[in-house]
């Protein structure tokens, strides 16, 4: 989804920046207009930054973790729902194929020691797939075969360009299979052009946080209207590691469709980020990291995937970049906030 800002992009030109002009705090960024779309008022004080507890005192020295991802901590139902009419959910995957986007509606907004940018609407933001629906022989799981879309800005600016960066970079025109169960789990995923993942880590980890964000798993227990799950997950998304915590609420449930208000909550710890784009003898550090997206989405028992609904978004990521030499780190905070809504498409 295009409202996952980009932090290597962002680590990388705030490195440029810091290096060709150290003195000066930046401006607003790139492409901001006027102060339409659903960003705070310009000039007011910045929300508390939500992050949890610091693991070391001292996050610059953090070891990079060593597990596999993305790592599922736990899957719990907190609710079954209503006594009558429990029963399992599974999805029954059809061969077909099928377009899925995403369109964002962003406003964003950076603040350089304090002081916020006037909120910049950026307009709207699409990227999606299509998918491919192979179902598996015997006891198989079933294929998803994916083909990334263009990524696309309406209007086209710089900001626009860089939430799209990640995206044009590591996975549009790619194509690829993904292997889900029965309950939207996850299984394996090739790239078709990479089949022994030689080149391909970040694609991976940059298609596993859309995936965690798209694809909605199911309870192994029976369930009827009211049930309530969380899915607790470990992952990657760029230079950063992170954890969502994900709340699946069952609003309305018939054989065509499934209603569900959904809640994806991703927090990440102050971190050392490790990231090419910085100049040699540069640091970043990331201070603190809160995503959420919720809302009322509807998908239907034949595909895992999101096939409609509105989610409200609001991302904030606060992060010191020290640039060769400098006595001391920057510190800076963006703020993005905004609708994604999704869509199916025959």
């Amino acid at each position: 989804m295009s409202w996952h800002r980009n932090i290597a992009i962002v680590v990388g030109v705030l490195a440029c920046a810091a290096c060709g002009d150290r003195g000066a705090p930046p401006g607003p960024a790139a492409g901001s207009g006027s102060g339409a779309g659903a960003g705070s008022a310009a000039g007011s004080a910045a929300p508390p930054l939500t992050h949890v507890a610091q693991y070391t005192a001292d996050p610059l020295a953090m070891d990079e973790p060593t597990i596999e991802l993305p790592k599922q901590e736990s899957f719990r139902l907190l609710d079954p729902g209503a006594k009558a009419g429990r029963a399992p959910l599974r999805y029954t995957l059809a061969a077909g194929s099928a377009t899925f986007s995403t369109a964002s509606q962003i406003s964003t907004r950076r603040a350089v020691g304090g002081d916020f940018s006037p909120p910049a609407a950026l307009g709207t933001i699409r990227d999606g797939f299509t998918v491919t629906i192979n179902p598996g022989a015997d006891a198989a799981p079933p294929r998803l075969a994916l083909r990334a879309l263009p990524g696309e800005a309406t209007p086209k600016s710089d900001e626009a360009d860089a939430h799209l960066a990640t995206w044009r970079n590591l996975l549009q025109g790619r194509t690829l299979t993904v292997a889900v169960d029965d309950r939207g789990q996850l299984g394996a995923i090739t790239f078709n052009d990479d089949p022994a993942n030689a080149r391909s880590a970040r694609a991976r980890d940059e298609l596993v946080q859309r995936l965690l964000t798209t694809l909605v798993p199911l309870p192994a227990e029976p369930v009827a209207a009211g049930a309530r799950w969380e899915v607790v997950t470990i992952l990657r998304q760029g230079p950063v590691y992170a954890k969502q915590t994900a709340t699946y609420a069952l609003t309305a449930r018939t054989a065509a469709a499934w209603k569900l208000h959904v809640k994806l909550q991703r927090v990440a710890e102050p971190q050392r980020l490790r990231d090419p784009a910085l100049p040699a003898g540069a640091t970043a550090e990331l201070v603190g990291m809160f995503r959420v997206l919720e809302g009322d989405v509807e998908l239907a028992p034949a595909t895992p995937w999101i096939a409609a609904g509105t989610l409200r978004l609001e991302s904030r990521l606060h992060i010191k970049l020290a640039p060769p030499g400098a006595p001391q780190p920057s510190e800076q905070i963006f703020e993005d906030t905004g609708t994604a809504t999704f869509s199916r498409q025959p």
